[in-house]
Formats: structure tokens, sequence, C-alpha cells
């Protein structure tokens, strides 16, 4: 008898066939679970033995539906496909409830109940609420680091439900959750240059250049081949060059070697020397490593960089003038060294101050000016410095007790008046801080040639500084190079207050993108990388012990 006819007789004598697999829990049952889950979160914080990520979200997200379910069954998958996705973005895929919600998925088609519904509802919205925020904004609060840190980019930001909704409503879940991550040429760069990486990693990375004395244009040596195939896995020379087994040291291998120093902020000087042996011998692991850590770098700023800026990236010795979206000044920078680093921080500029007069740091004169003294009573006169009281008053320094002076009794402030020995150069700028950071011009100018440029007590000095005066001064009360000039032939100290001053942004990226794409590392100056690396390979605080 055919099947239709069979459930026609049945329902006509009242017979009502038993389904054939588990019958699920009633939508009414499963909104009633949701919300004691909701309820019992803000007591436990835990949902299947597992902490959520982001519980006042995901409790205001479900009281904007009544508690009822919000994601299909069918898009679960989808849904893991999404988590997985995070992985490009250099963060763990584990950390967002995935072998919990695999699980519970697998139950489900076997055997459900309202209860394991409920649960595997609310894990997939924390889980999508806690990749997205994460990929915005990094999964490690930066301030746990470095307590000096006070660049929050979620102030400001739209309540993370919002985002839940939107891949709620996404038609493909995956698509969805990337649209949600940054889209700024830094973090895309950054993502292409990790799955590159990865990708060199699968295929057995890109070797190791032996050790040995310089190897320099035109010369012979026996690992001439094995620098071939280094460059040509990283991609600084073409892949069939490593065919050529020639010992020379020719001319396009120098052009990519060259390439290579560049790409790793080292002198483009085309000698494989102690240095740059050193960078090509760094692991494609370890730079990967490296590529994630500055992802996280990225995400605690990009989602805060709003109108014009200026961007001091301390690891590049760079500063960058950001207006209108385009880079349109940079220069080389010296900044504090090791024993003294220049924290990173955000603030807003607000005045530029010409022919700037000094006034020496208590701790360098605790350090550094009250012993030259002690040794020389002439030294205040060769350092052009002049002592004031409390008052202001300028003071005779022959009438200073010098040899009871110390860092706890020294009543006095010394200054270095305006000039061009002054150690600020000839202007500097200023944007509020507790930590008395500023960016200033300097006399030392040929030590912007030095690689490693460590120099300063903290604060950063500027190549070319009064060119980025004349920028920021532009179209205001008649400034321009002609009378900037005139200022400066005063000798006088001005300060000129700026009507629009931009955001001052100092980072530490020990890997960066420039805007035309190129990708570049840098050394590790004052060895951050790693405390943020292992944050990030901690396990997630989200699983605890309980239920499955």
């Amino acid at each position: 008898m055919p099947k239709l006819r069979v459930l026609a007789l049945l329902a006509a004598l009242g017979i009502v066939p038993v389904a054939c697999g588990p019958a699920g829990p009633s939508r009414a049952a499963v909104t009633q679970s949701i919300q004691a889950r909701v309820v019992s979160v803000d007591q436990t914080g835990k949902v299947s033995g597992e902490r959520l990520l982001e519980p006042k979200a995901v409790a205001r997200f479900y009281k904007a539906r009544n508690s009822k379910t919000a994601w299909n069954p069918d898009v679960v998958p989808k849904i893991v496909e999404a988590i997985q996705g995070v992985y490009a973005d250099g963060l763990n895929p584990e950390d967002y409830h995935l072998a919990t919600i695999q699980r519970l998925d697998e139950r489900r088609k076997h055997a459900t109940t309202a209860e394991l519904e409920a649960d595997l509802d609310l894990l997939v919205s924390d889980a999508i609420a806690a990749l997205v925020d994460h990929s915005r904004y990094g999964r490690i609060h930066p301030r746990s680091l470095d307590p000096r840190w006070n660049v929050d980019p979620r102030d400001g930001a739209p309540p993370l439900e919002e985002s839940l909704t939107r891949v709620l409503e996404a038609g493909d879940p995956v698509k969805a959750v990337q649209a949600e991550k940054p889209d700024h040429f830094i973090y895309k760069g950054l993502v292409g240059a990790l799955a590159q990486l990865r990708a060199i990693e699968t295929n057995g990375g890109w070797g190791t250049v032996p050790a040995g004395k310089a190897i320099r244009p035109g010369t012979l040596d026996p690992r001439v081949p094995r620098l071939r195939t280094r460059l040509a896995a990283s991609g600084e020379l073409d892949a069939a060059a490593k065919a050529d087994s020639s010992r020379r040291y020719d001319a396009a291998l120098v052009a990519a070697v060259k390439l290579f120093q560049a790409r790793h902020r080292l002198d483009e000087t085309g000698v494989v020397d102690k240095t740059t042996l050193a960078a090509m011998n760094v692991t494609a692991s370890a730079r990967a490593a490296q590529v994630r850590v500055n992802l996280e770098r990225a995400r605690w700023v990009l989602g805060g960089l709003k109108g014009d800026f200026m961007l001091v990236n301390l690891p590049a010795f760079k500063a960058y003038l950001i207006q209108g979206n385009q880079n349109v000044w940079e220069a080389r920078t010296q900044i504090g060294e090791e024993a003294k680093q220049t924290p990173t921080f955000r603030a807003t500029m607000h005045t530029v101050v010409f022919n700037p007069d000094w006034t020496v740091p208590q701790s360098i004169v605790a350090e550094e000016i009250l012993p030259k003294v002690e040794r020389d009573k002439g030294a205040l006169e060769k350092l052009k410095l002049k002592v004031y009281d409390s008052s202001g008053g300028e003071v005779d320094p022959s009438s200073v007790d010098w040899s009871s002076a110390s860092e706890d009794n020294f009543p006095y402030t010394l200054k270095q008046p305006p000039g061009p020995d002054n150690p600020l150069g000839r202007v500097k700028f200023l944007f509020p801080n507790k930590y008395s950071i500023y960016l200033h011009d300097t006399p030392s100018k040929h030590l912007f040639e030095t690689s490693k440029r460590t120099l300063s007590h903290g604060c950063i000095r500027l190549e070319n500084a009064l060119d980025l005066a004349e920028l920021l001064l532009r179209g205001q009360d008649g400034w321009d190079q002609a009378k900037i000039q005139e200022v400066l032939a005063t000798t006088e100290t001005q300060n000129v207050e700026l009507a629009h001053g931009p955001a001052v942004l100092i980072v530490y990226w020990t890997v960066s993108v420039g805007a035309s794409g190129e990708v570049r590392y840098a050394d590790d100056i004052y060895h951050l990388d790693q405390a943020l690396l292992d944050a990030l390979n901690a396990p997630s605080r989200a699983v605890t012990t309980g239920p499955s």
C-alpha cells in the first residue's frame, strides 16, 4: 500500500505515527531554557562548562529577542567555518568555544533537549560576538602588558550586539564575520604576510645561510647558492634563480639582498654582513609569530584612526603625518634608549613652539649635570645652562653650594636658552601627556644616519621638523615658510596654538605595512614582542571546569 494512503488511514483512525529519529524540544521550551541560562550567566558566567567571553553583549542580544533562539541548526557548520577563519587573523579558533560547539552540534543530531539547544545557541552567539570584538580591537588588553597605554578603540564603538544581529541576518555567516573585521590596508597587508609566511613554513621554510665572513658584491663564496635559495623562498629573488649553482655574488643577487635589507630596515649596502645574515636566518615560523604580534597591535589602534593624525612607530624610527588619508610627511626619528624607553600612548597636539628653551629634567640634572659641575666648575657655562630659583629668578651659579647639591637637595631649575645648540633645536611640538614626552628638532642631525637610533632620554627627535611645522600651520593666520623664518630669526620663544591639532599616536610595531602594501620588519628594540606572543598563545580563559 502506498505510504501516503497508509498515513491517511492512520490519521483517520486517530493514530499519530512516531517519527524516525530524535524528537526535538518545543521552541517554547528552548526559549525558557535560554532565558534561565541568561539569568544564570550573571551569577556563574558559564554555559555548558565554558565561561562566556562577552556575557553582557549576549544578554542584551537575547533580551532584545525575548530569549528566542537565534541560530538555525543548519547554519552551525558555517558558524564553525567562520570561527576557524580567525586563524588567518593570527587568532586561535579554539578560544571561541570551537570544540564545545562542534560537540554539542553532534550530540544534537542524535538526541537533543531544550537545555542542549539553548547551550548551543548561546555559545554560538558568544563565539561570534567575541571573535568580532577581538578581530576588530584585539584579544589582549594592552594595559595588561603596559599600564601606560591609554588608547581604547572600543571607546565610542557601537554595541557589540549590533554586529551579532548583522551576522545573524546575513545570508552567509562566513562572509558576514569577515565584513566585520578591519578594512584597513595595514591590517590586510599583515594578514597577507601571515598567510605567505605560513605557506612558506608548510613547504619547509626557507633554510639558513651558514655563518662566515661578510659576502661582498662580485666575490666568490660557497654560500652564494644557499643565499639564492633563501631569497627566492621569501620573494626578493625570482623563484627560478635557486637553480643557479654559481658561487659568484652577482648583480642580480646584490639587488635582491638590498631589497631584503630595505624590507628589514637595514643599511642597503648589498654586503651580507653579520647583521644581514642574522635577519635572514630568522625562521619563517618566527617571522609569522612576529606578524601575529603586530596584527594584535594593529587591532589596538586601527579602529580609532579617524581624521588627520601623526603616527610615530618606535622600532621603525619613523614618524608620519597623515592628512586626508594621505601620507604627506615622514621623517626619521631618534627615540628613548632602552633604559629610558619612549612609552606608547595617544594624545592630541596643541602647540608648536619656535625657538624653544630647554628646561633640564631633574633626572638629567641629578644623573648627568651635577657630576659634571662637581668635576668642572665651568661646566654650566660650557653647556650654556642658566640657574633659576623657585620663583623663576636667575641665580648666579657661584652663589650655589654645589658641594651639597644632590637629587634630593637642589631647589633650582636649569635652563638652556634658545639657540642653534639647544638640544630641542628650532622647534618643538607639544601634546599634553603625563609622561612629559614631546616631539622636537635636534642639532644632532648626523645621528639620523645611524641604524639604531635609541639615543634620547625618552622624547622623540625629528628630522626635518620645520617642514612638519609648516604643514601643521598651513592655512592658519598667514603662517608659511617665510613667516616661520622671520620668527626663527628673532631667537625669541614663540608659542603658536594649533587651530586643528592632529592626534599623535605613538606605537610599537615591529612589522608594518606601507601605503603601497610593502611589508617591513624592524628589530624588537625594547624586547616587547615575546610577552605579547605569550599572551596570545596562552590558553583561553573561556574554558572552565564543568559539565560538557
